[in-house]
């Protein structure tokens, strides 16, 4: 047996015995350097302080499971400048620190992550008896990833957009390389300070995309003027997306009217086997639900203050409602009907409840939603605090 493909370094272990076991093999291996190298000060010791055992996963052999129980050493530094007093035998070609599985066997599952992804990686190194779950194979394609990537030099194309440590409460920024499609930093808020130091430490950039954030703008302004600021694709879409949307949310009714007449036109010379089209009976309108019976009404009021001359701004001050909703019904050429959530069905039973209790004082959204399920309600916190938001008084604003 040629033991150079046994031994993934035969200058550094020595084959001891074989323990056969019914699915799997164990390979006894022991270390046979004199010297062992302090990885801090890369000192030579032959000072031999202790030794134990790893126990360390290999490549299988025809299907068959390979397990290592490797006898390394402890060794004593003795250089009296280096603060490491004790290190462990380093064998770089056979496994790393703390690692469970050798170097090559390793290697094999990189490679089946990079060919076939994460679970149909894993489903092949289970038939070759590689053990490994779909989520270790996407962490060897990252590992591999930061190691080949050259973190000092610049990027020319750098992308900047803000990520969440916890939705609600704390955001920070990520910056990524465009054209390496990388990301290279996070940065642990979204002041413009902390990217303007950021870029001043990374000259060299030439493009920065990002979204319309003011305090994105100012910290490249301050930290790489020579930069060229682009508007994201990605926000572009978002953006004309959501204006699409309101558009049509506020012409719904003039759309539906359009579709109608479009639909009763007859063409010119319609074959005689085909009957014309007949335009949809529309039904009488139904009345308006208790909700968009509030909202017309704080809709006309809108469309009366406008016809005023006030402006968004005064309005919303004067009514103490939100700016959006003001915004949109100030823009509406008429009454935009909306559709609730979902949820609304499961409280509407309990509206009246919810308001005797707002009405004595209970505004906690949490509370409510406990009290209302001691009485069947089945929806979730969030819809109580939905149905609750409008009775609540607008924040004012410390000047």
């Amino acid at each position: 047996m040629n033991v150079s493909t046994l031994l993934a370094d035969p200058n550094a272990v020595e084959l001891v015995s074989f323990i056969s076991n019914p699915n799997s093999i164990t390979i006894v291996i022991r270390t046979n350097q004199s010297a062992g190298s302090c990885p801090l000060c890369h000192h030579l010791s032959r000072s031999r302080h202790s030794s134990y055992v790893r126990k360390v996963a290999d490549l299988p052999w025809h299907g068959v499971a390979i397990s290592l129980l490797l006898h390394t050493r402890k060794f004593r530094c003795r250089n009296e400048l280096c603060i490491r007093k004790v290190f462990c035998e380093r064998l770089p070609k056979v496994v790393r620190v703390y690692a469970r599985k050798t170097v090559r066997c390793n290697d094999a599952l990189t490679w089946l992550a990079f060919a076939l992804g994460g679970e149909a990686g894993a489903r092949t190194a289970g038939r070759l008896n590689l053990t490994a779950s779909g989520d270790t194979l996407l962490r060897r394609i990252r590992q591999r990833s930061l190691k080949t990537s050259d973190q000092s030099e610049s990027p020319r194309v750098l992308g900047v957009d803000d990520f969440a440590f916890r939705r609600g409460h704390r955001y920070g920024t990520i910056l990524v390389d465009l054209e390496k499609r990388k990301p290279i930093d996070l940065l642990p808020d979204r002041e413009a300070e902390t990217l303007k130091v950021w870029l001043a430490a990374h000259p060299g950039i030439e493009i920065v995309s990002r979204d319309r954030s003011g305090a994105y703008a100012d910290g490249v302004r301050r930290g790489a003027p020579q930069a060229k600021q682009v508007a994201d694709r990605w926000h572009l879409l978002k953006n004309a997306t959501e204006v699409l949307e309101k558009t049509i949310d506020r012409n719904r009714r003039s759309l539906k009217r359009s579709l109608f007449e479009t639909e009763a036109v007859v063409p010119p010379e319609a074959p005689s086997e085909i009957t014309p089209a007949v335009p949809d009976q529309t039904r009488p309108p139904c009345p308006l639900s208790p909700y968009h019976e509030e909202r017309k009404e704080l809709y006309d009021l809108v469309k009366t203050m406008q016809r005023q001359g006030l402006t968004i701004n005064q309005i919303r001050l004067q009514l103490n409602r939100h700016h959006t909703t003001i915004a949109r019904f100030y823009r509406a050429a008429e009454y935009p009907l909306t559709t609730r959530p979902r949820g609304s069905r499961l409280i509407r039973p309990f509206q009246e409840y919810l308001r005797a209790r707002w009405a004595e004082g209970c505004h906690n959204a949490k509370e409510l939603f406990l009290e209302l399920s001691e009485q069947g309600y089945r929806g979730s916190a969030l819809t109580v605090r939905r149905a609750t938001t409008d009775w609540r008084e607008p924040c004012q604003h410390a000047k």
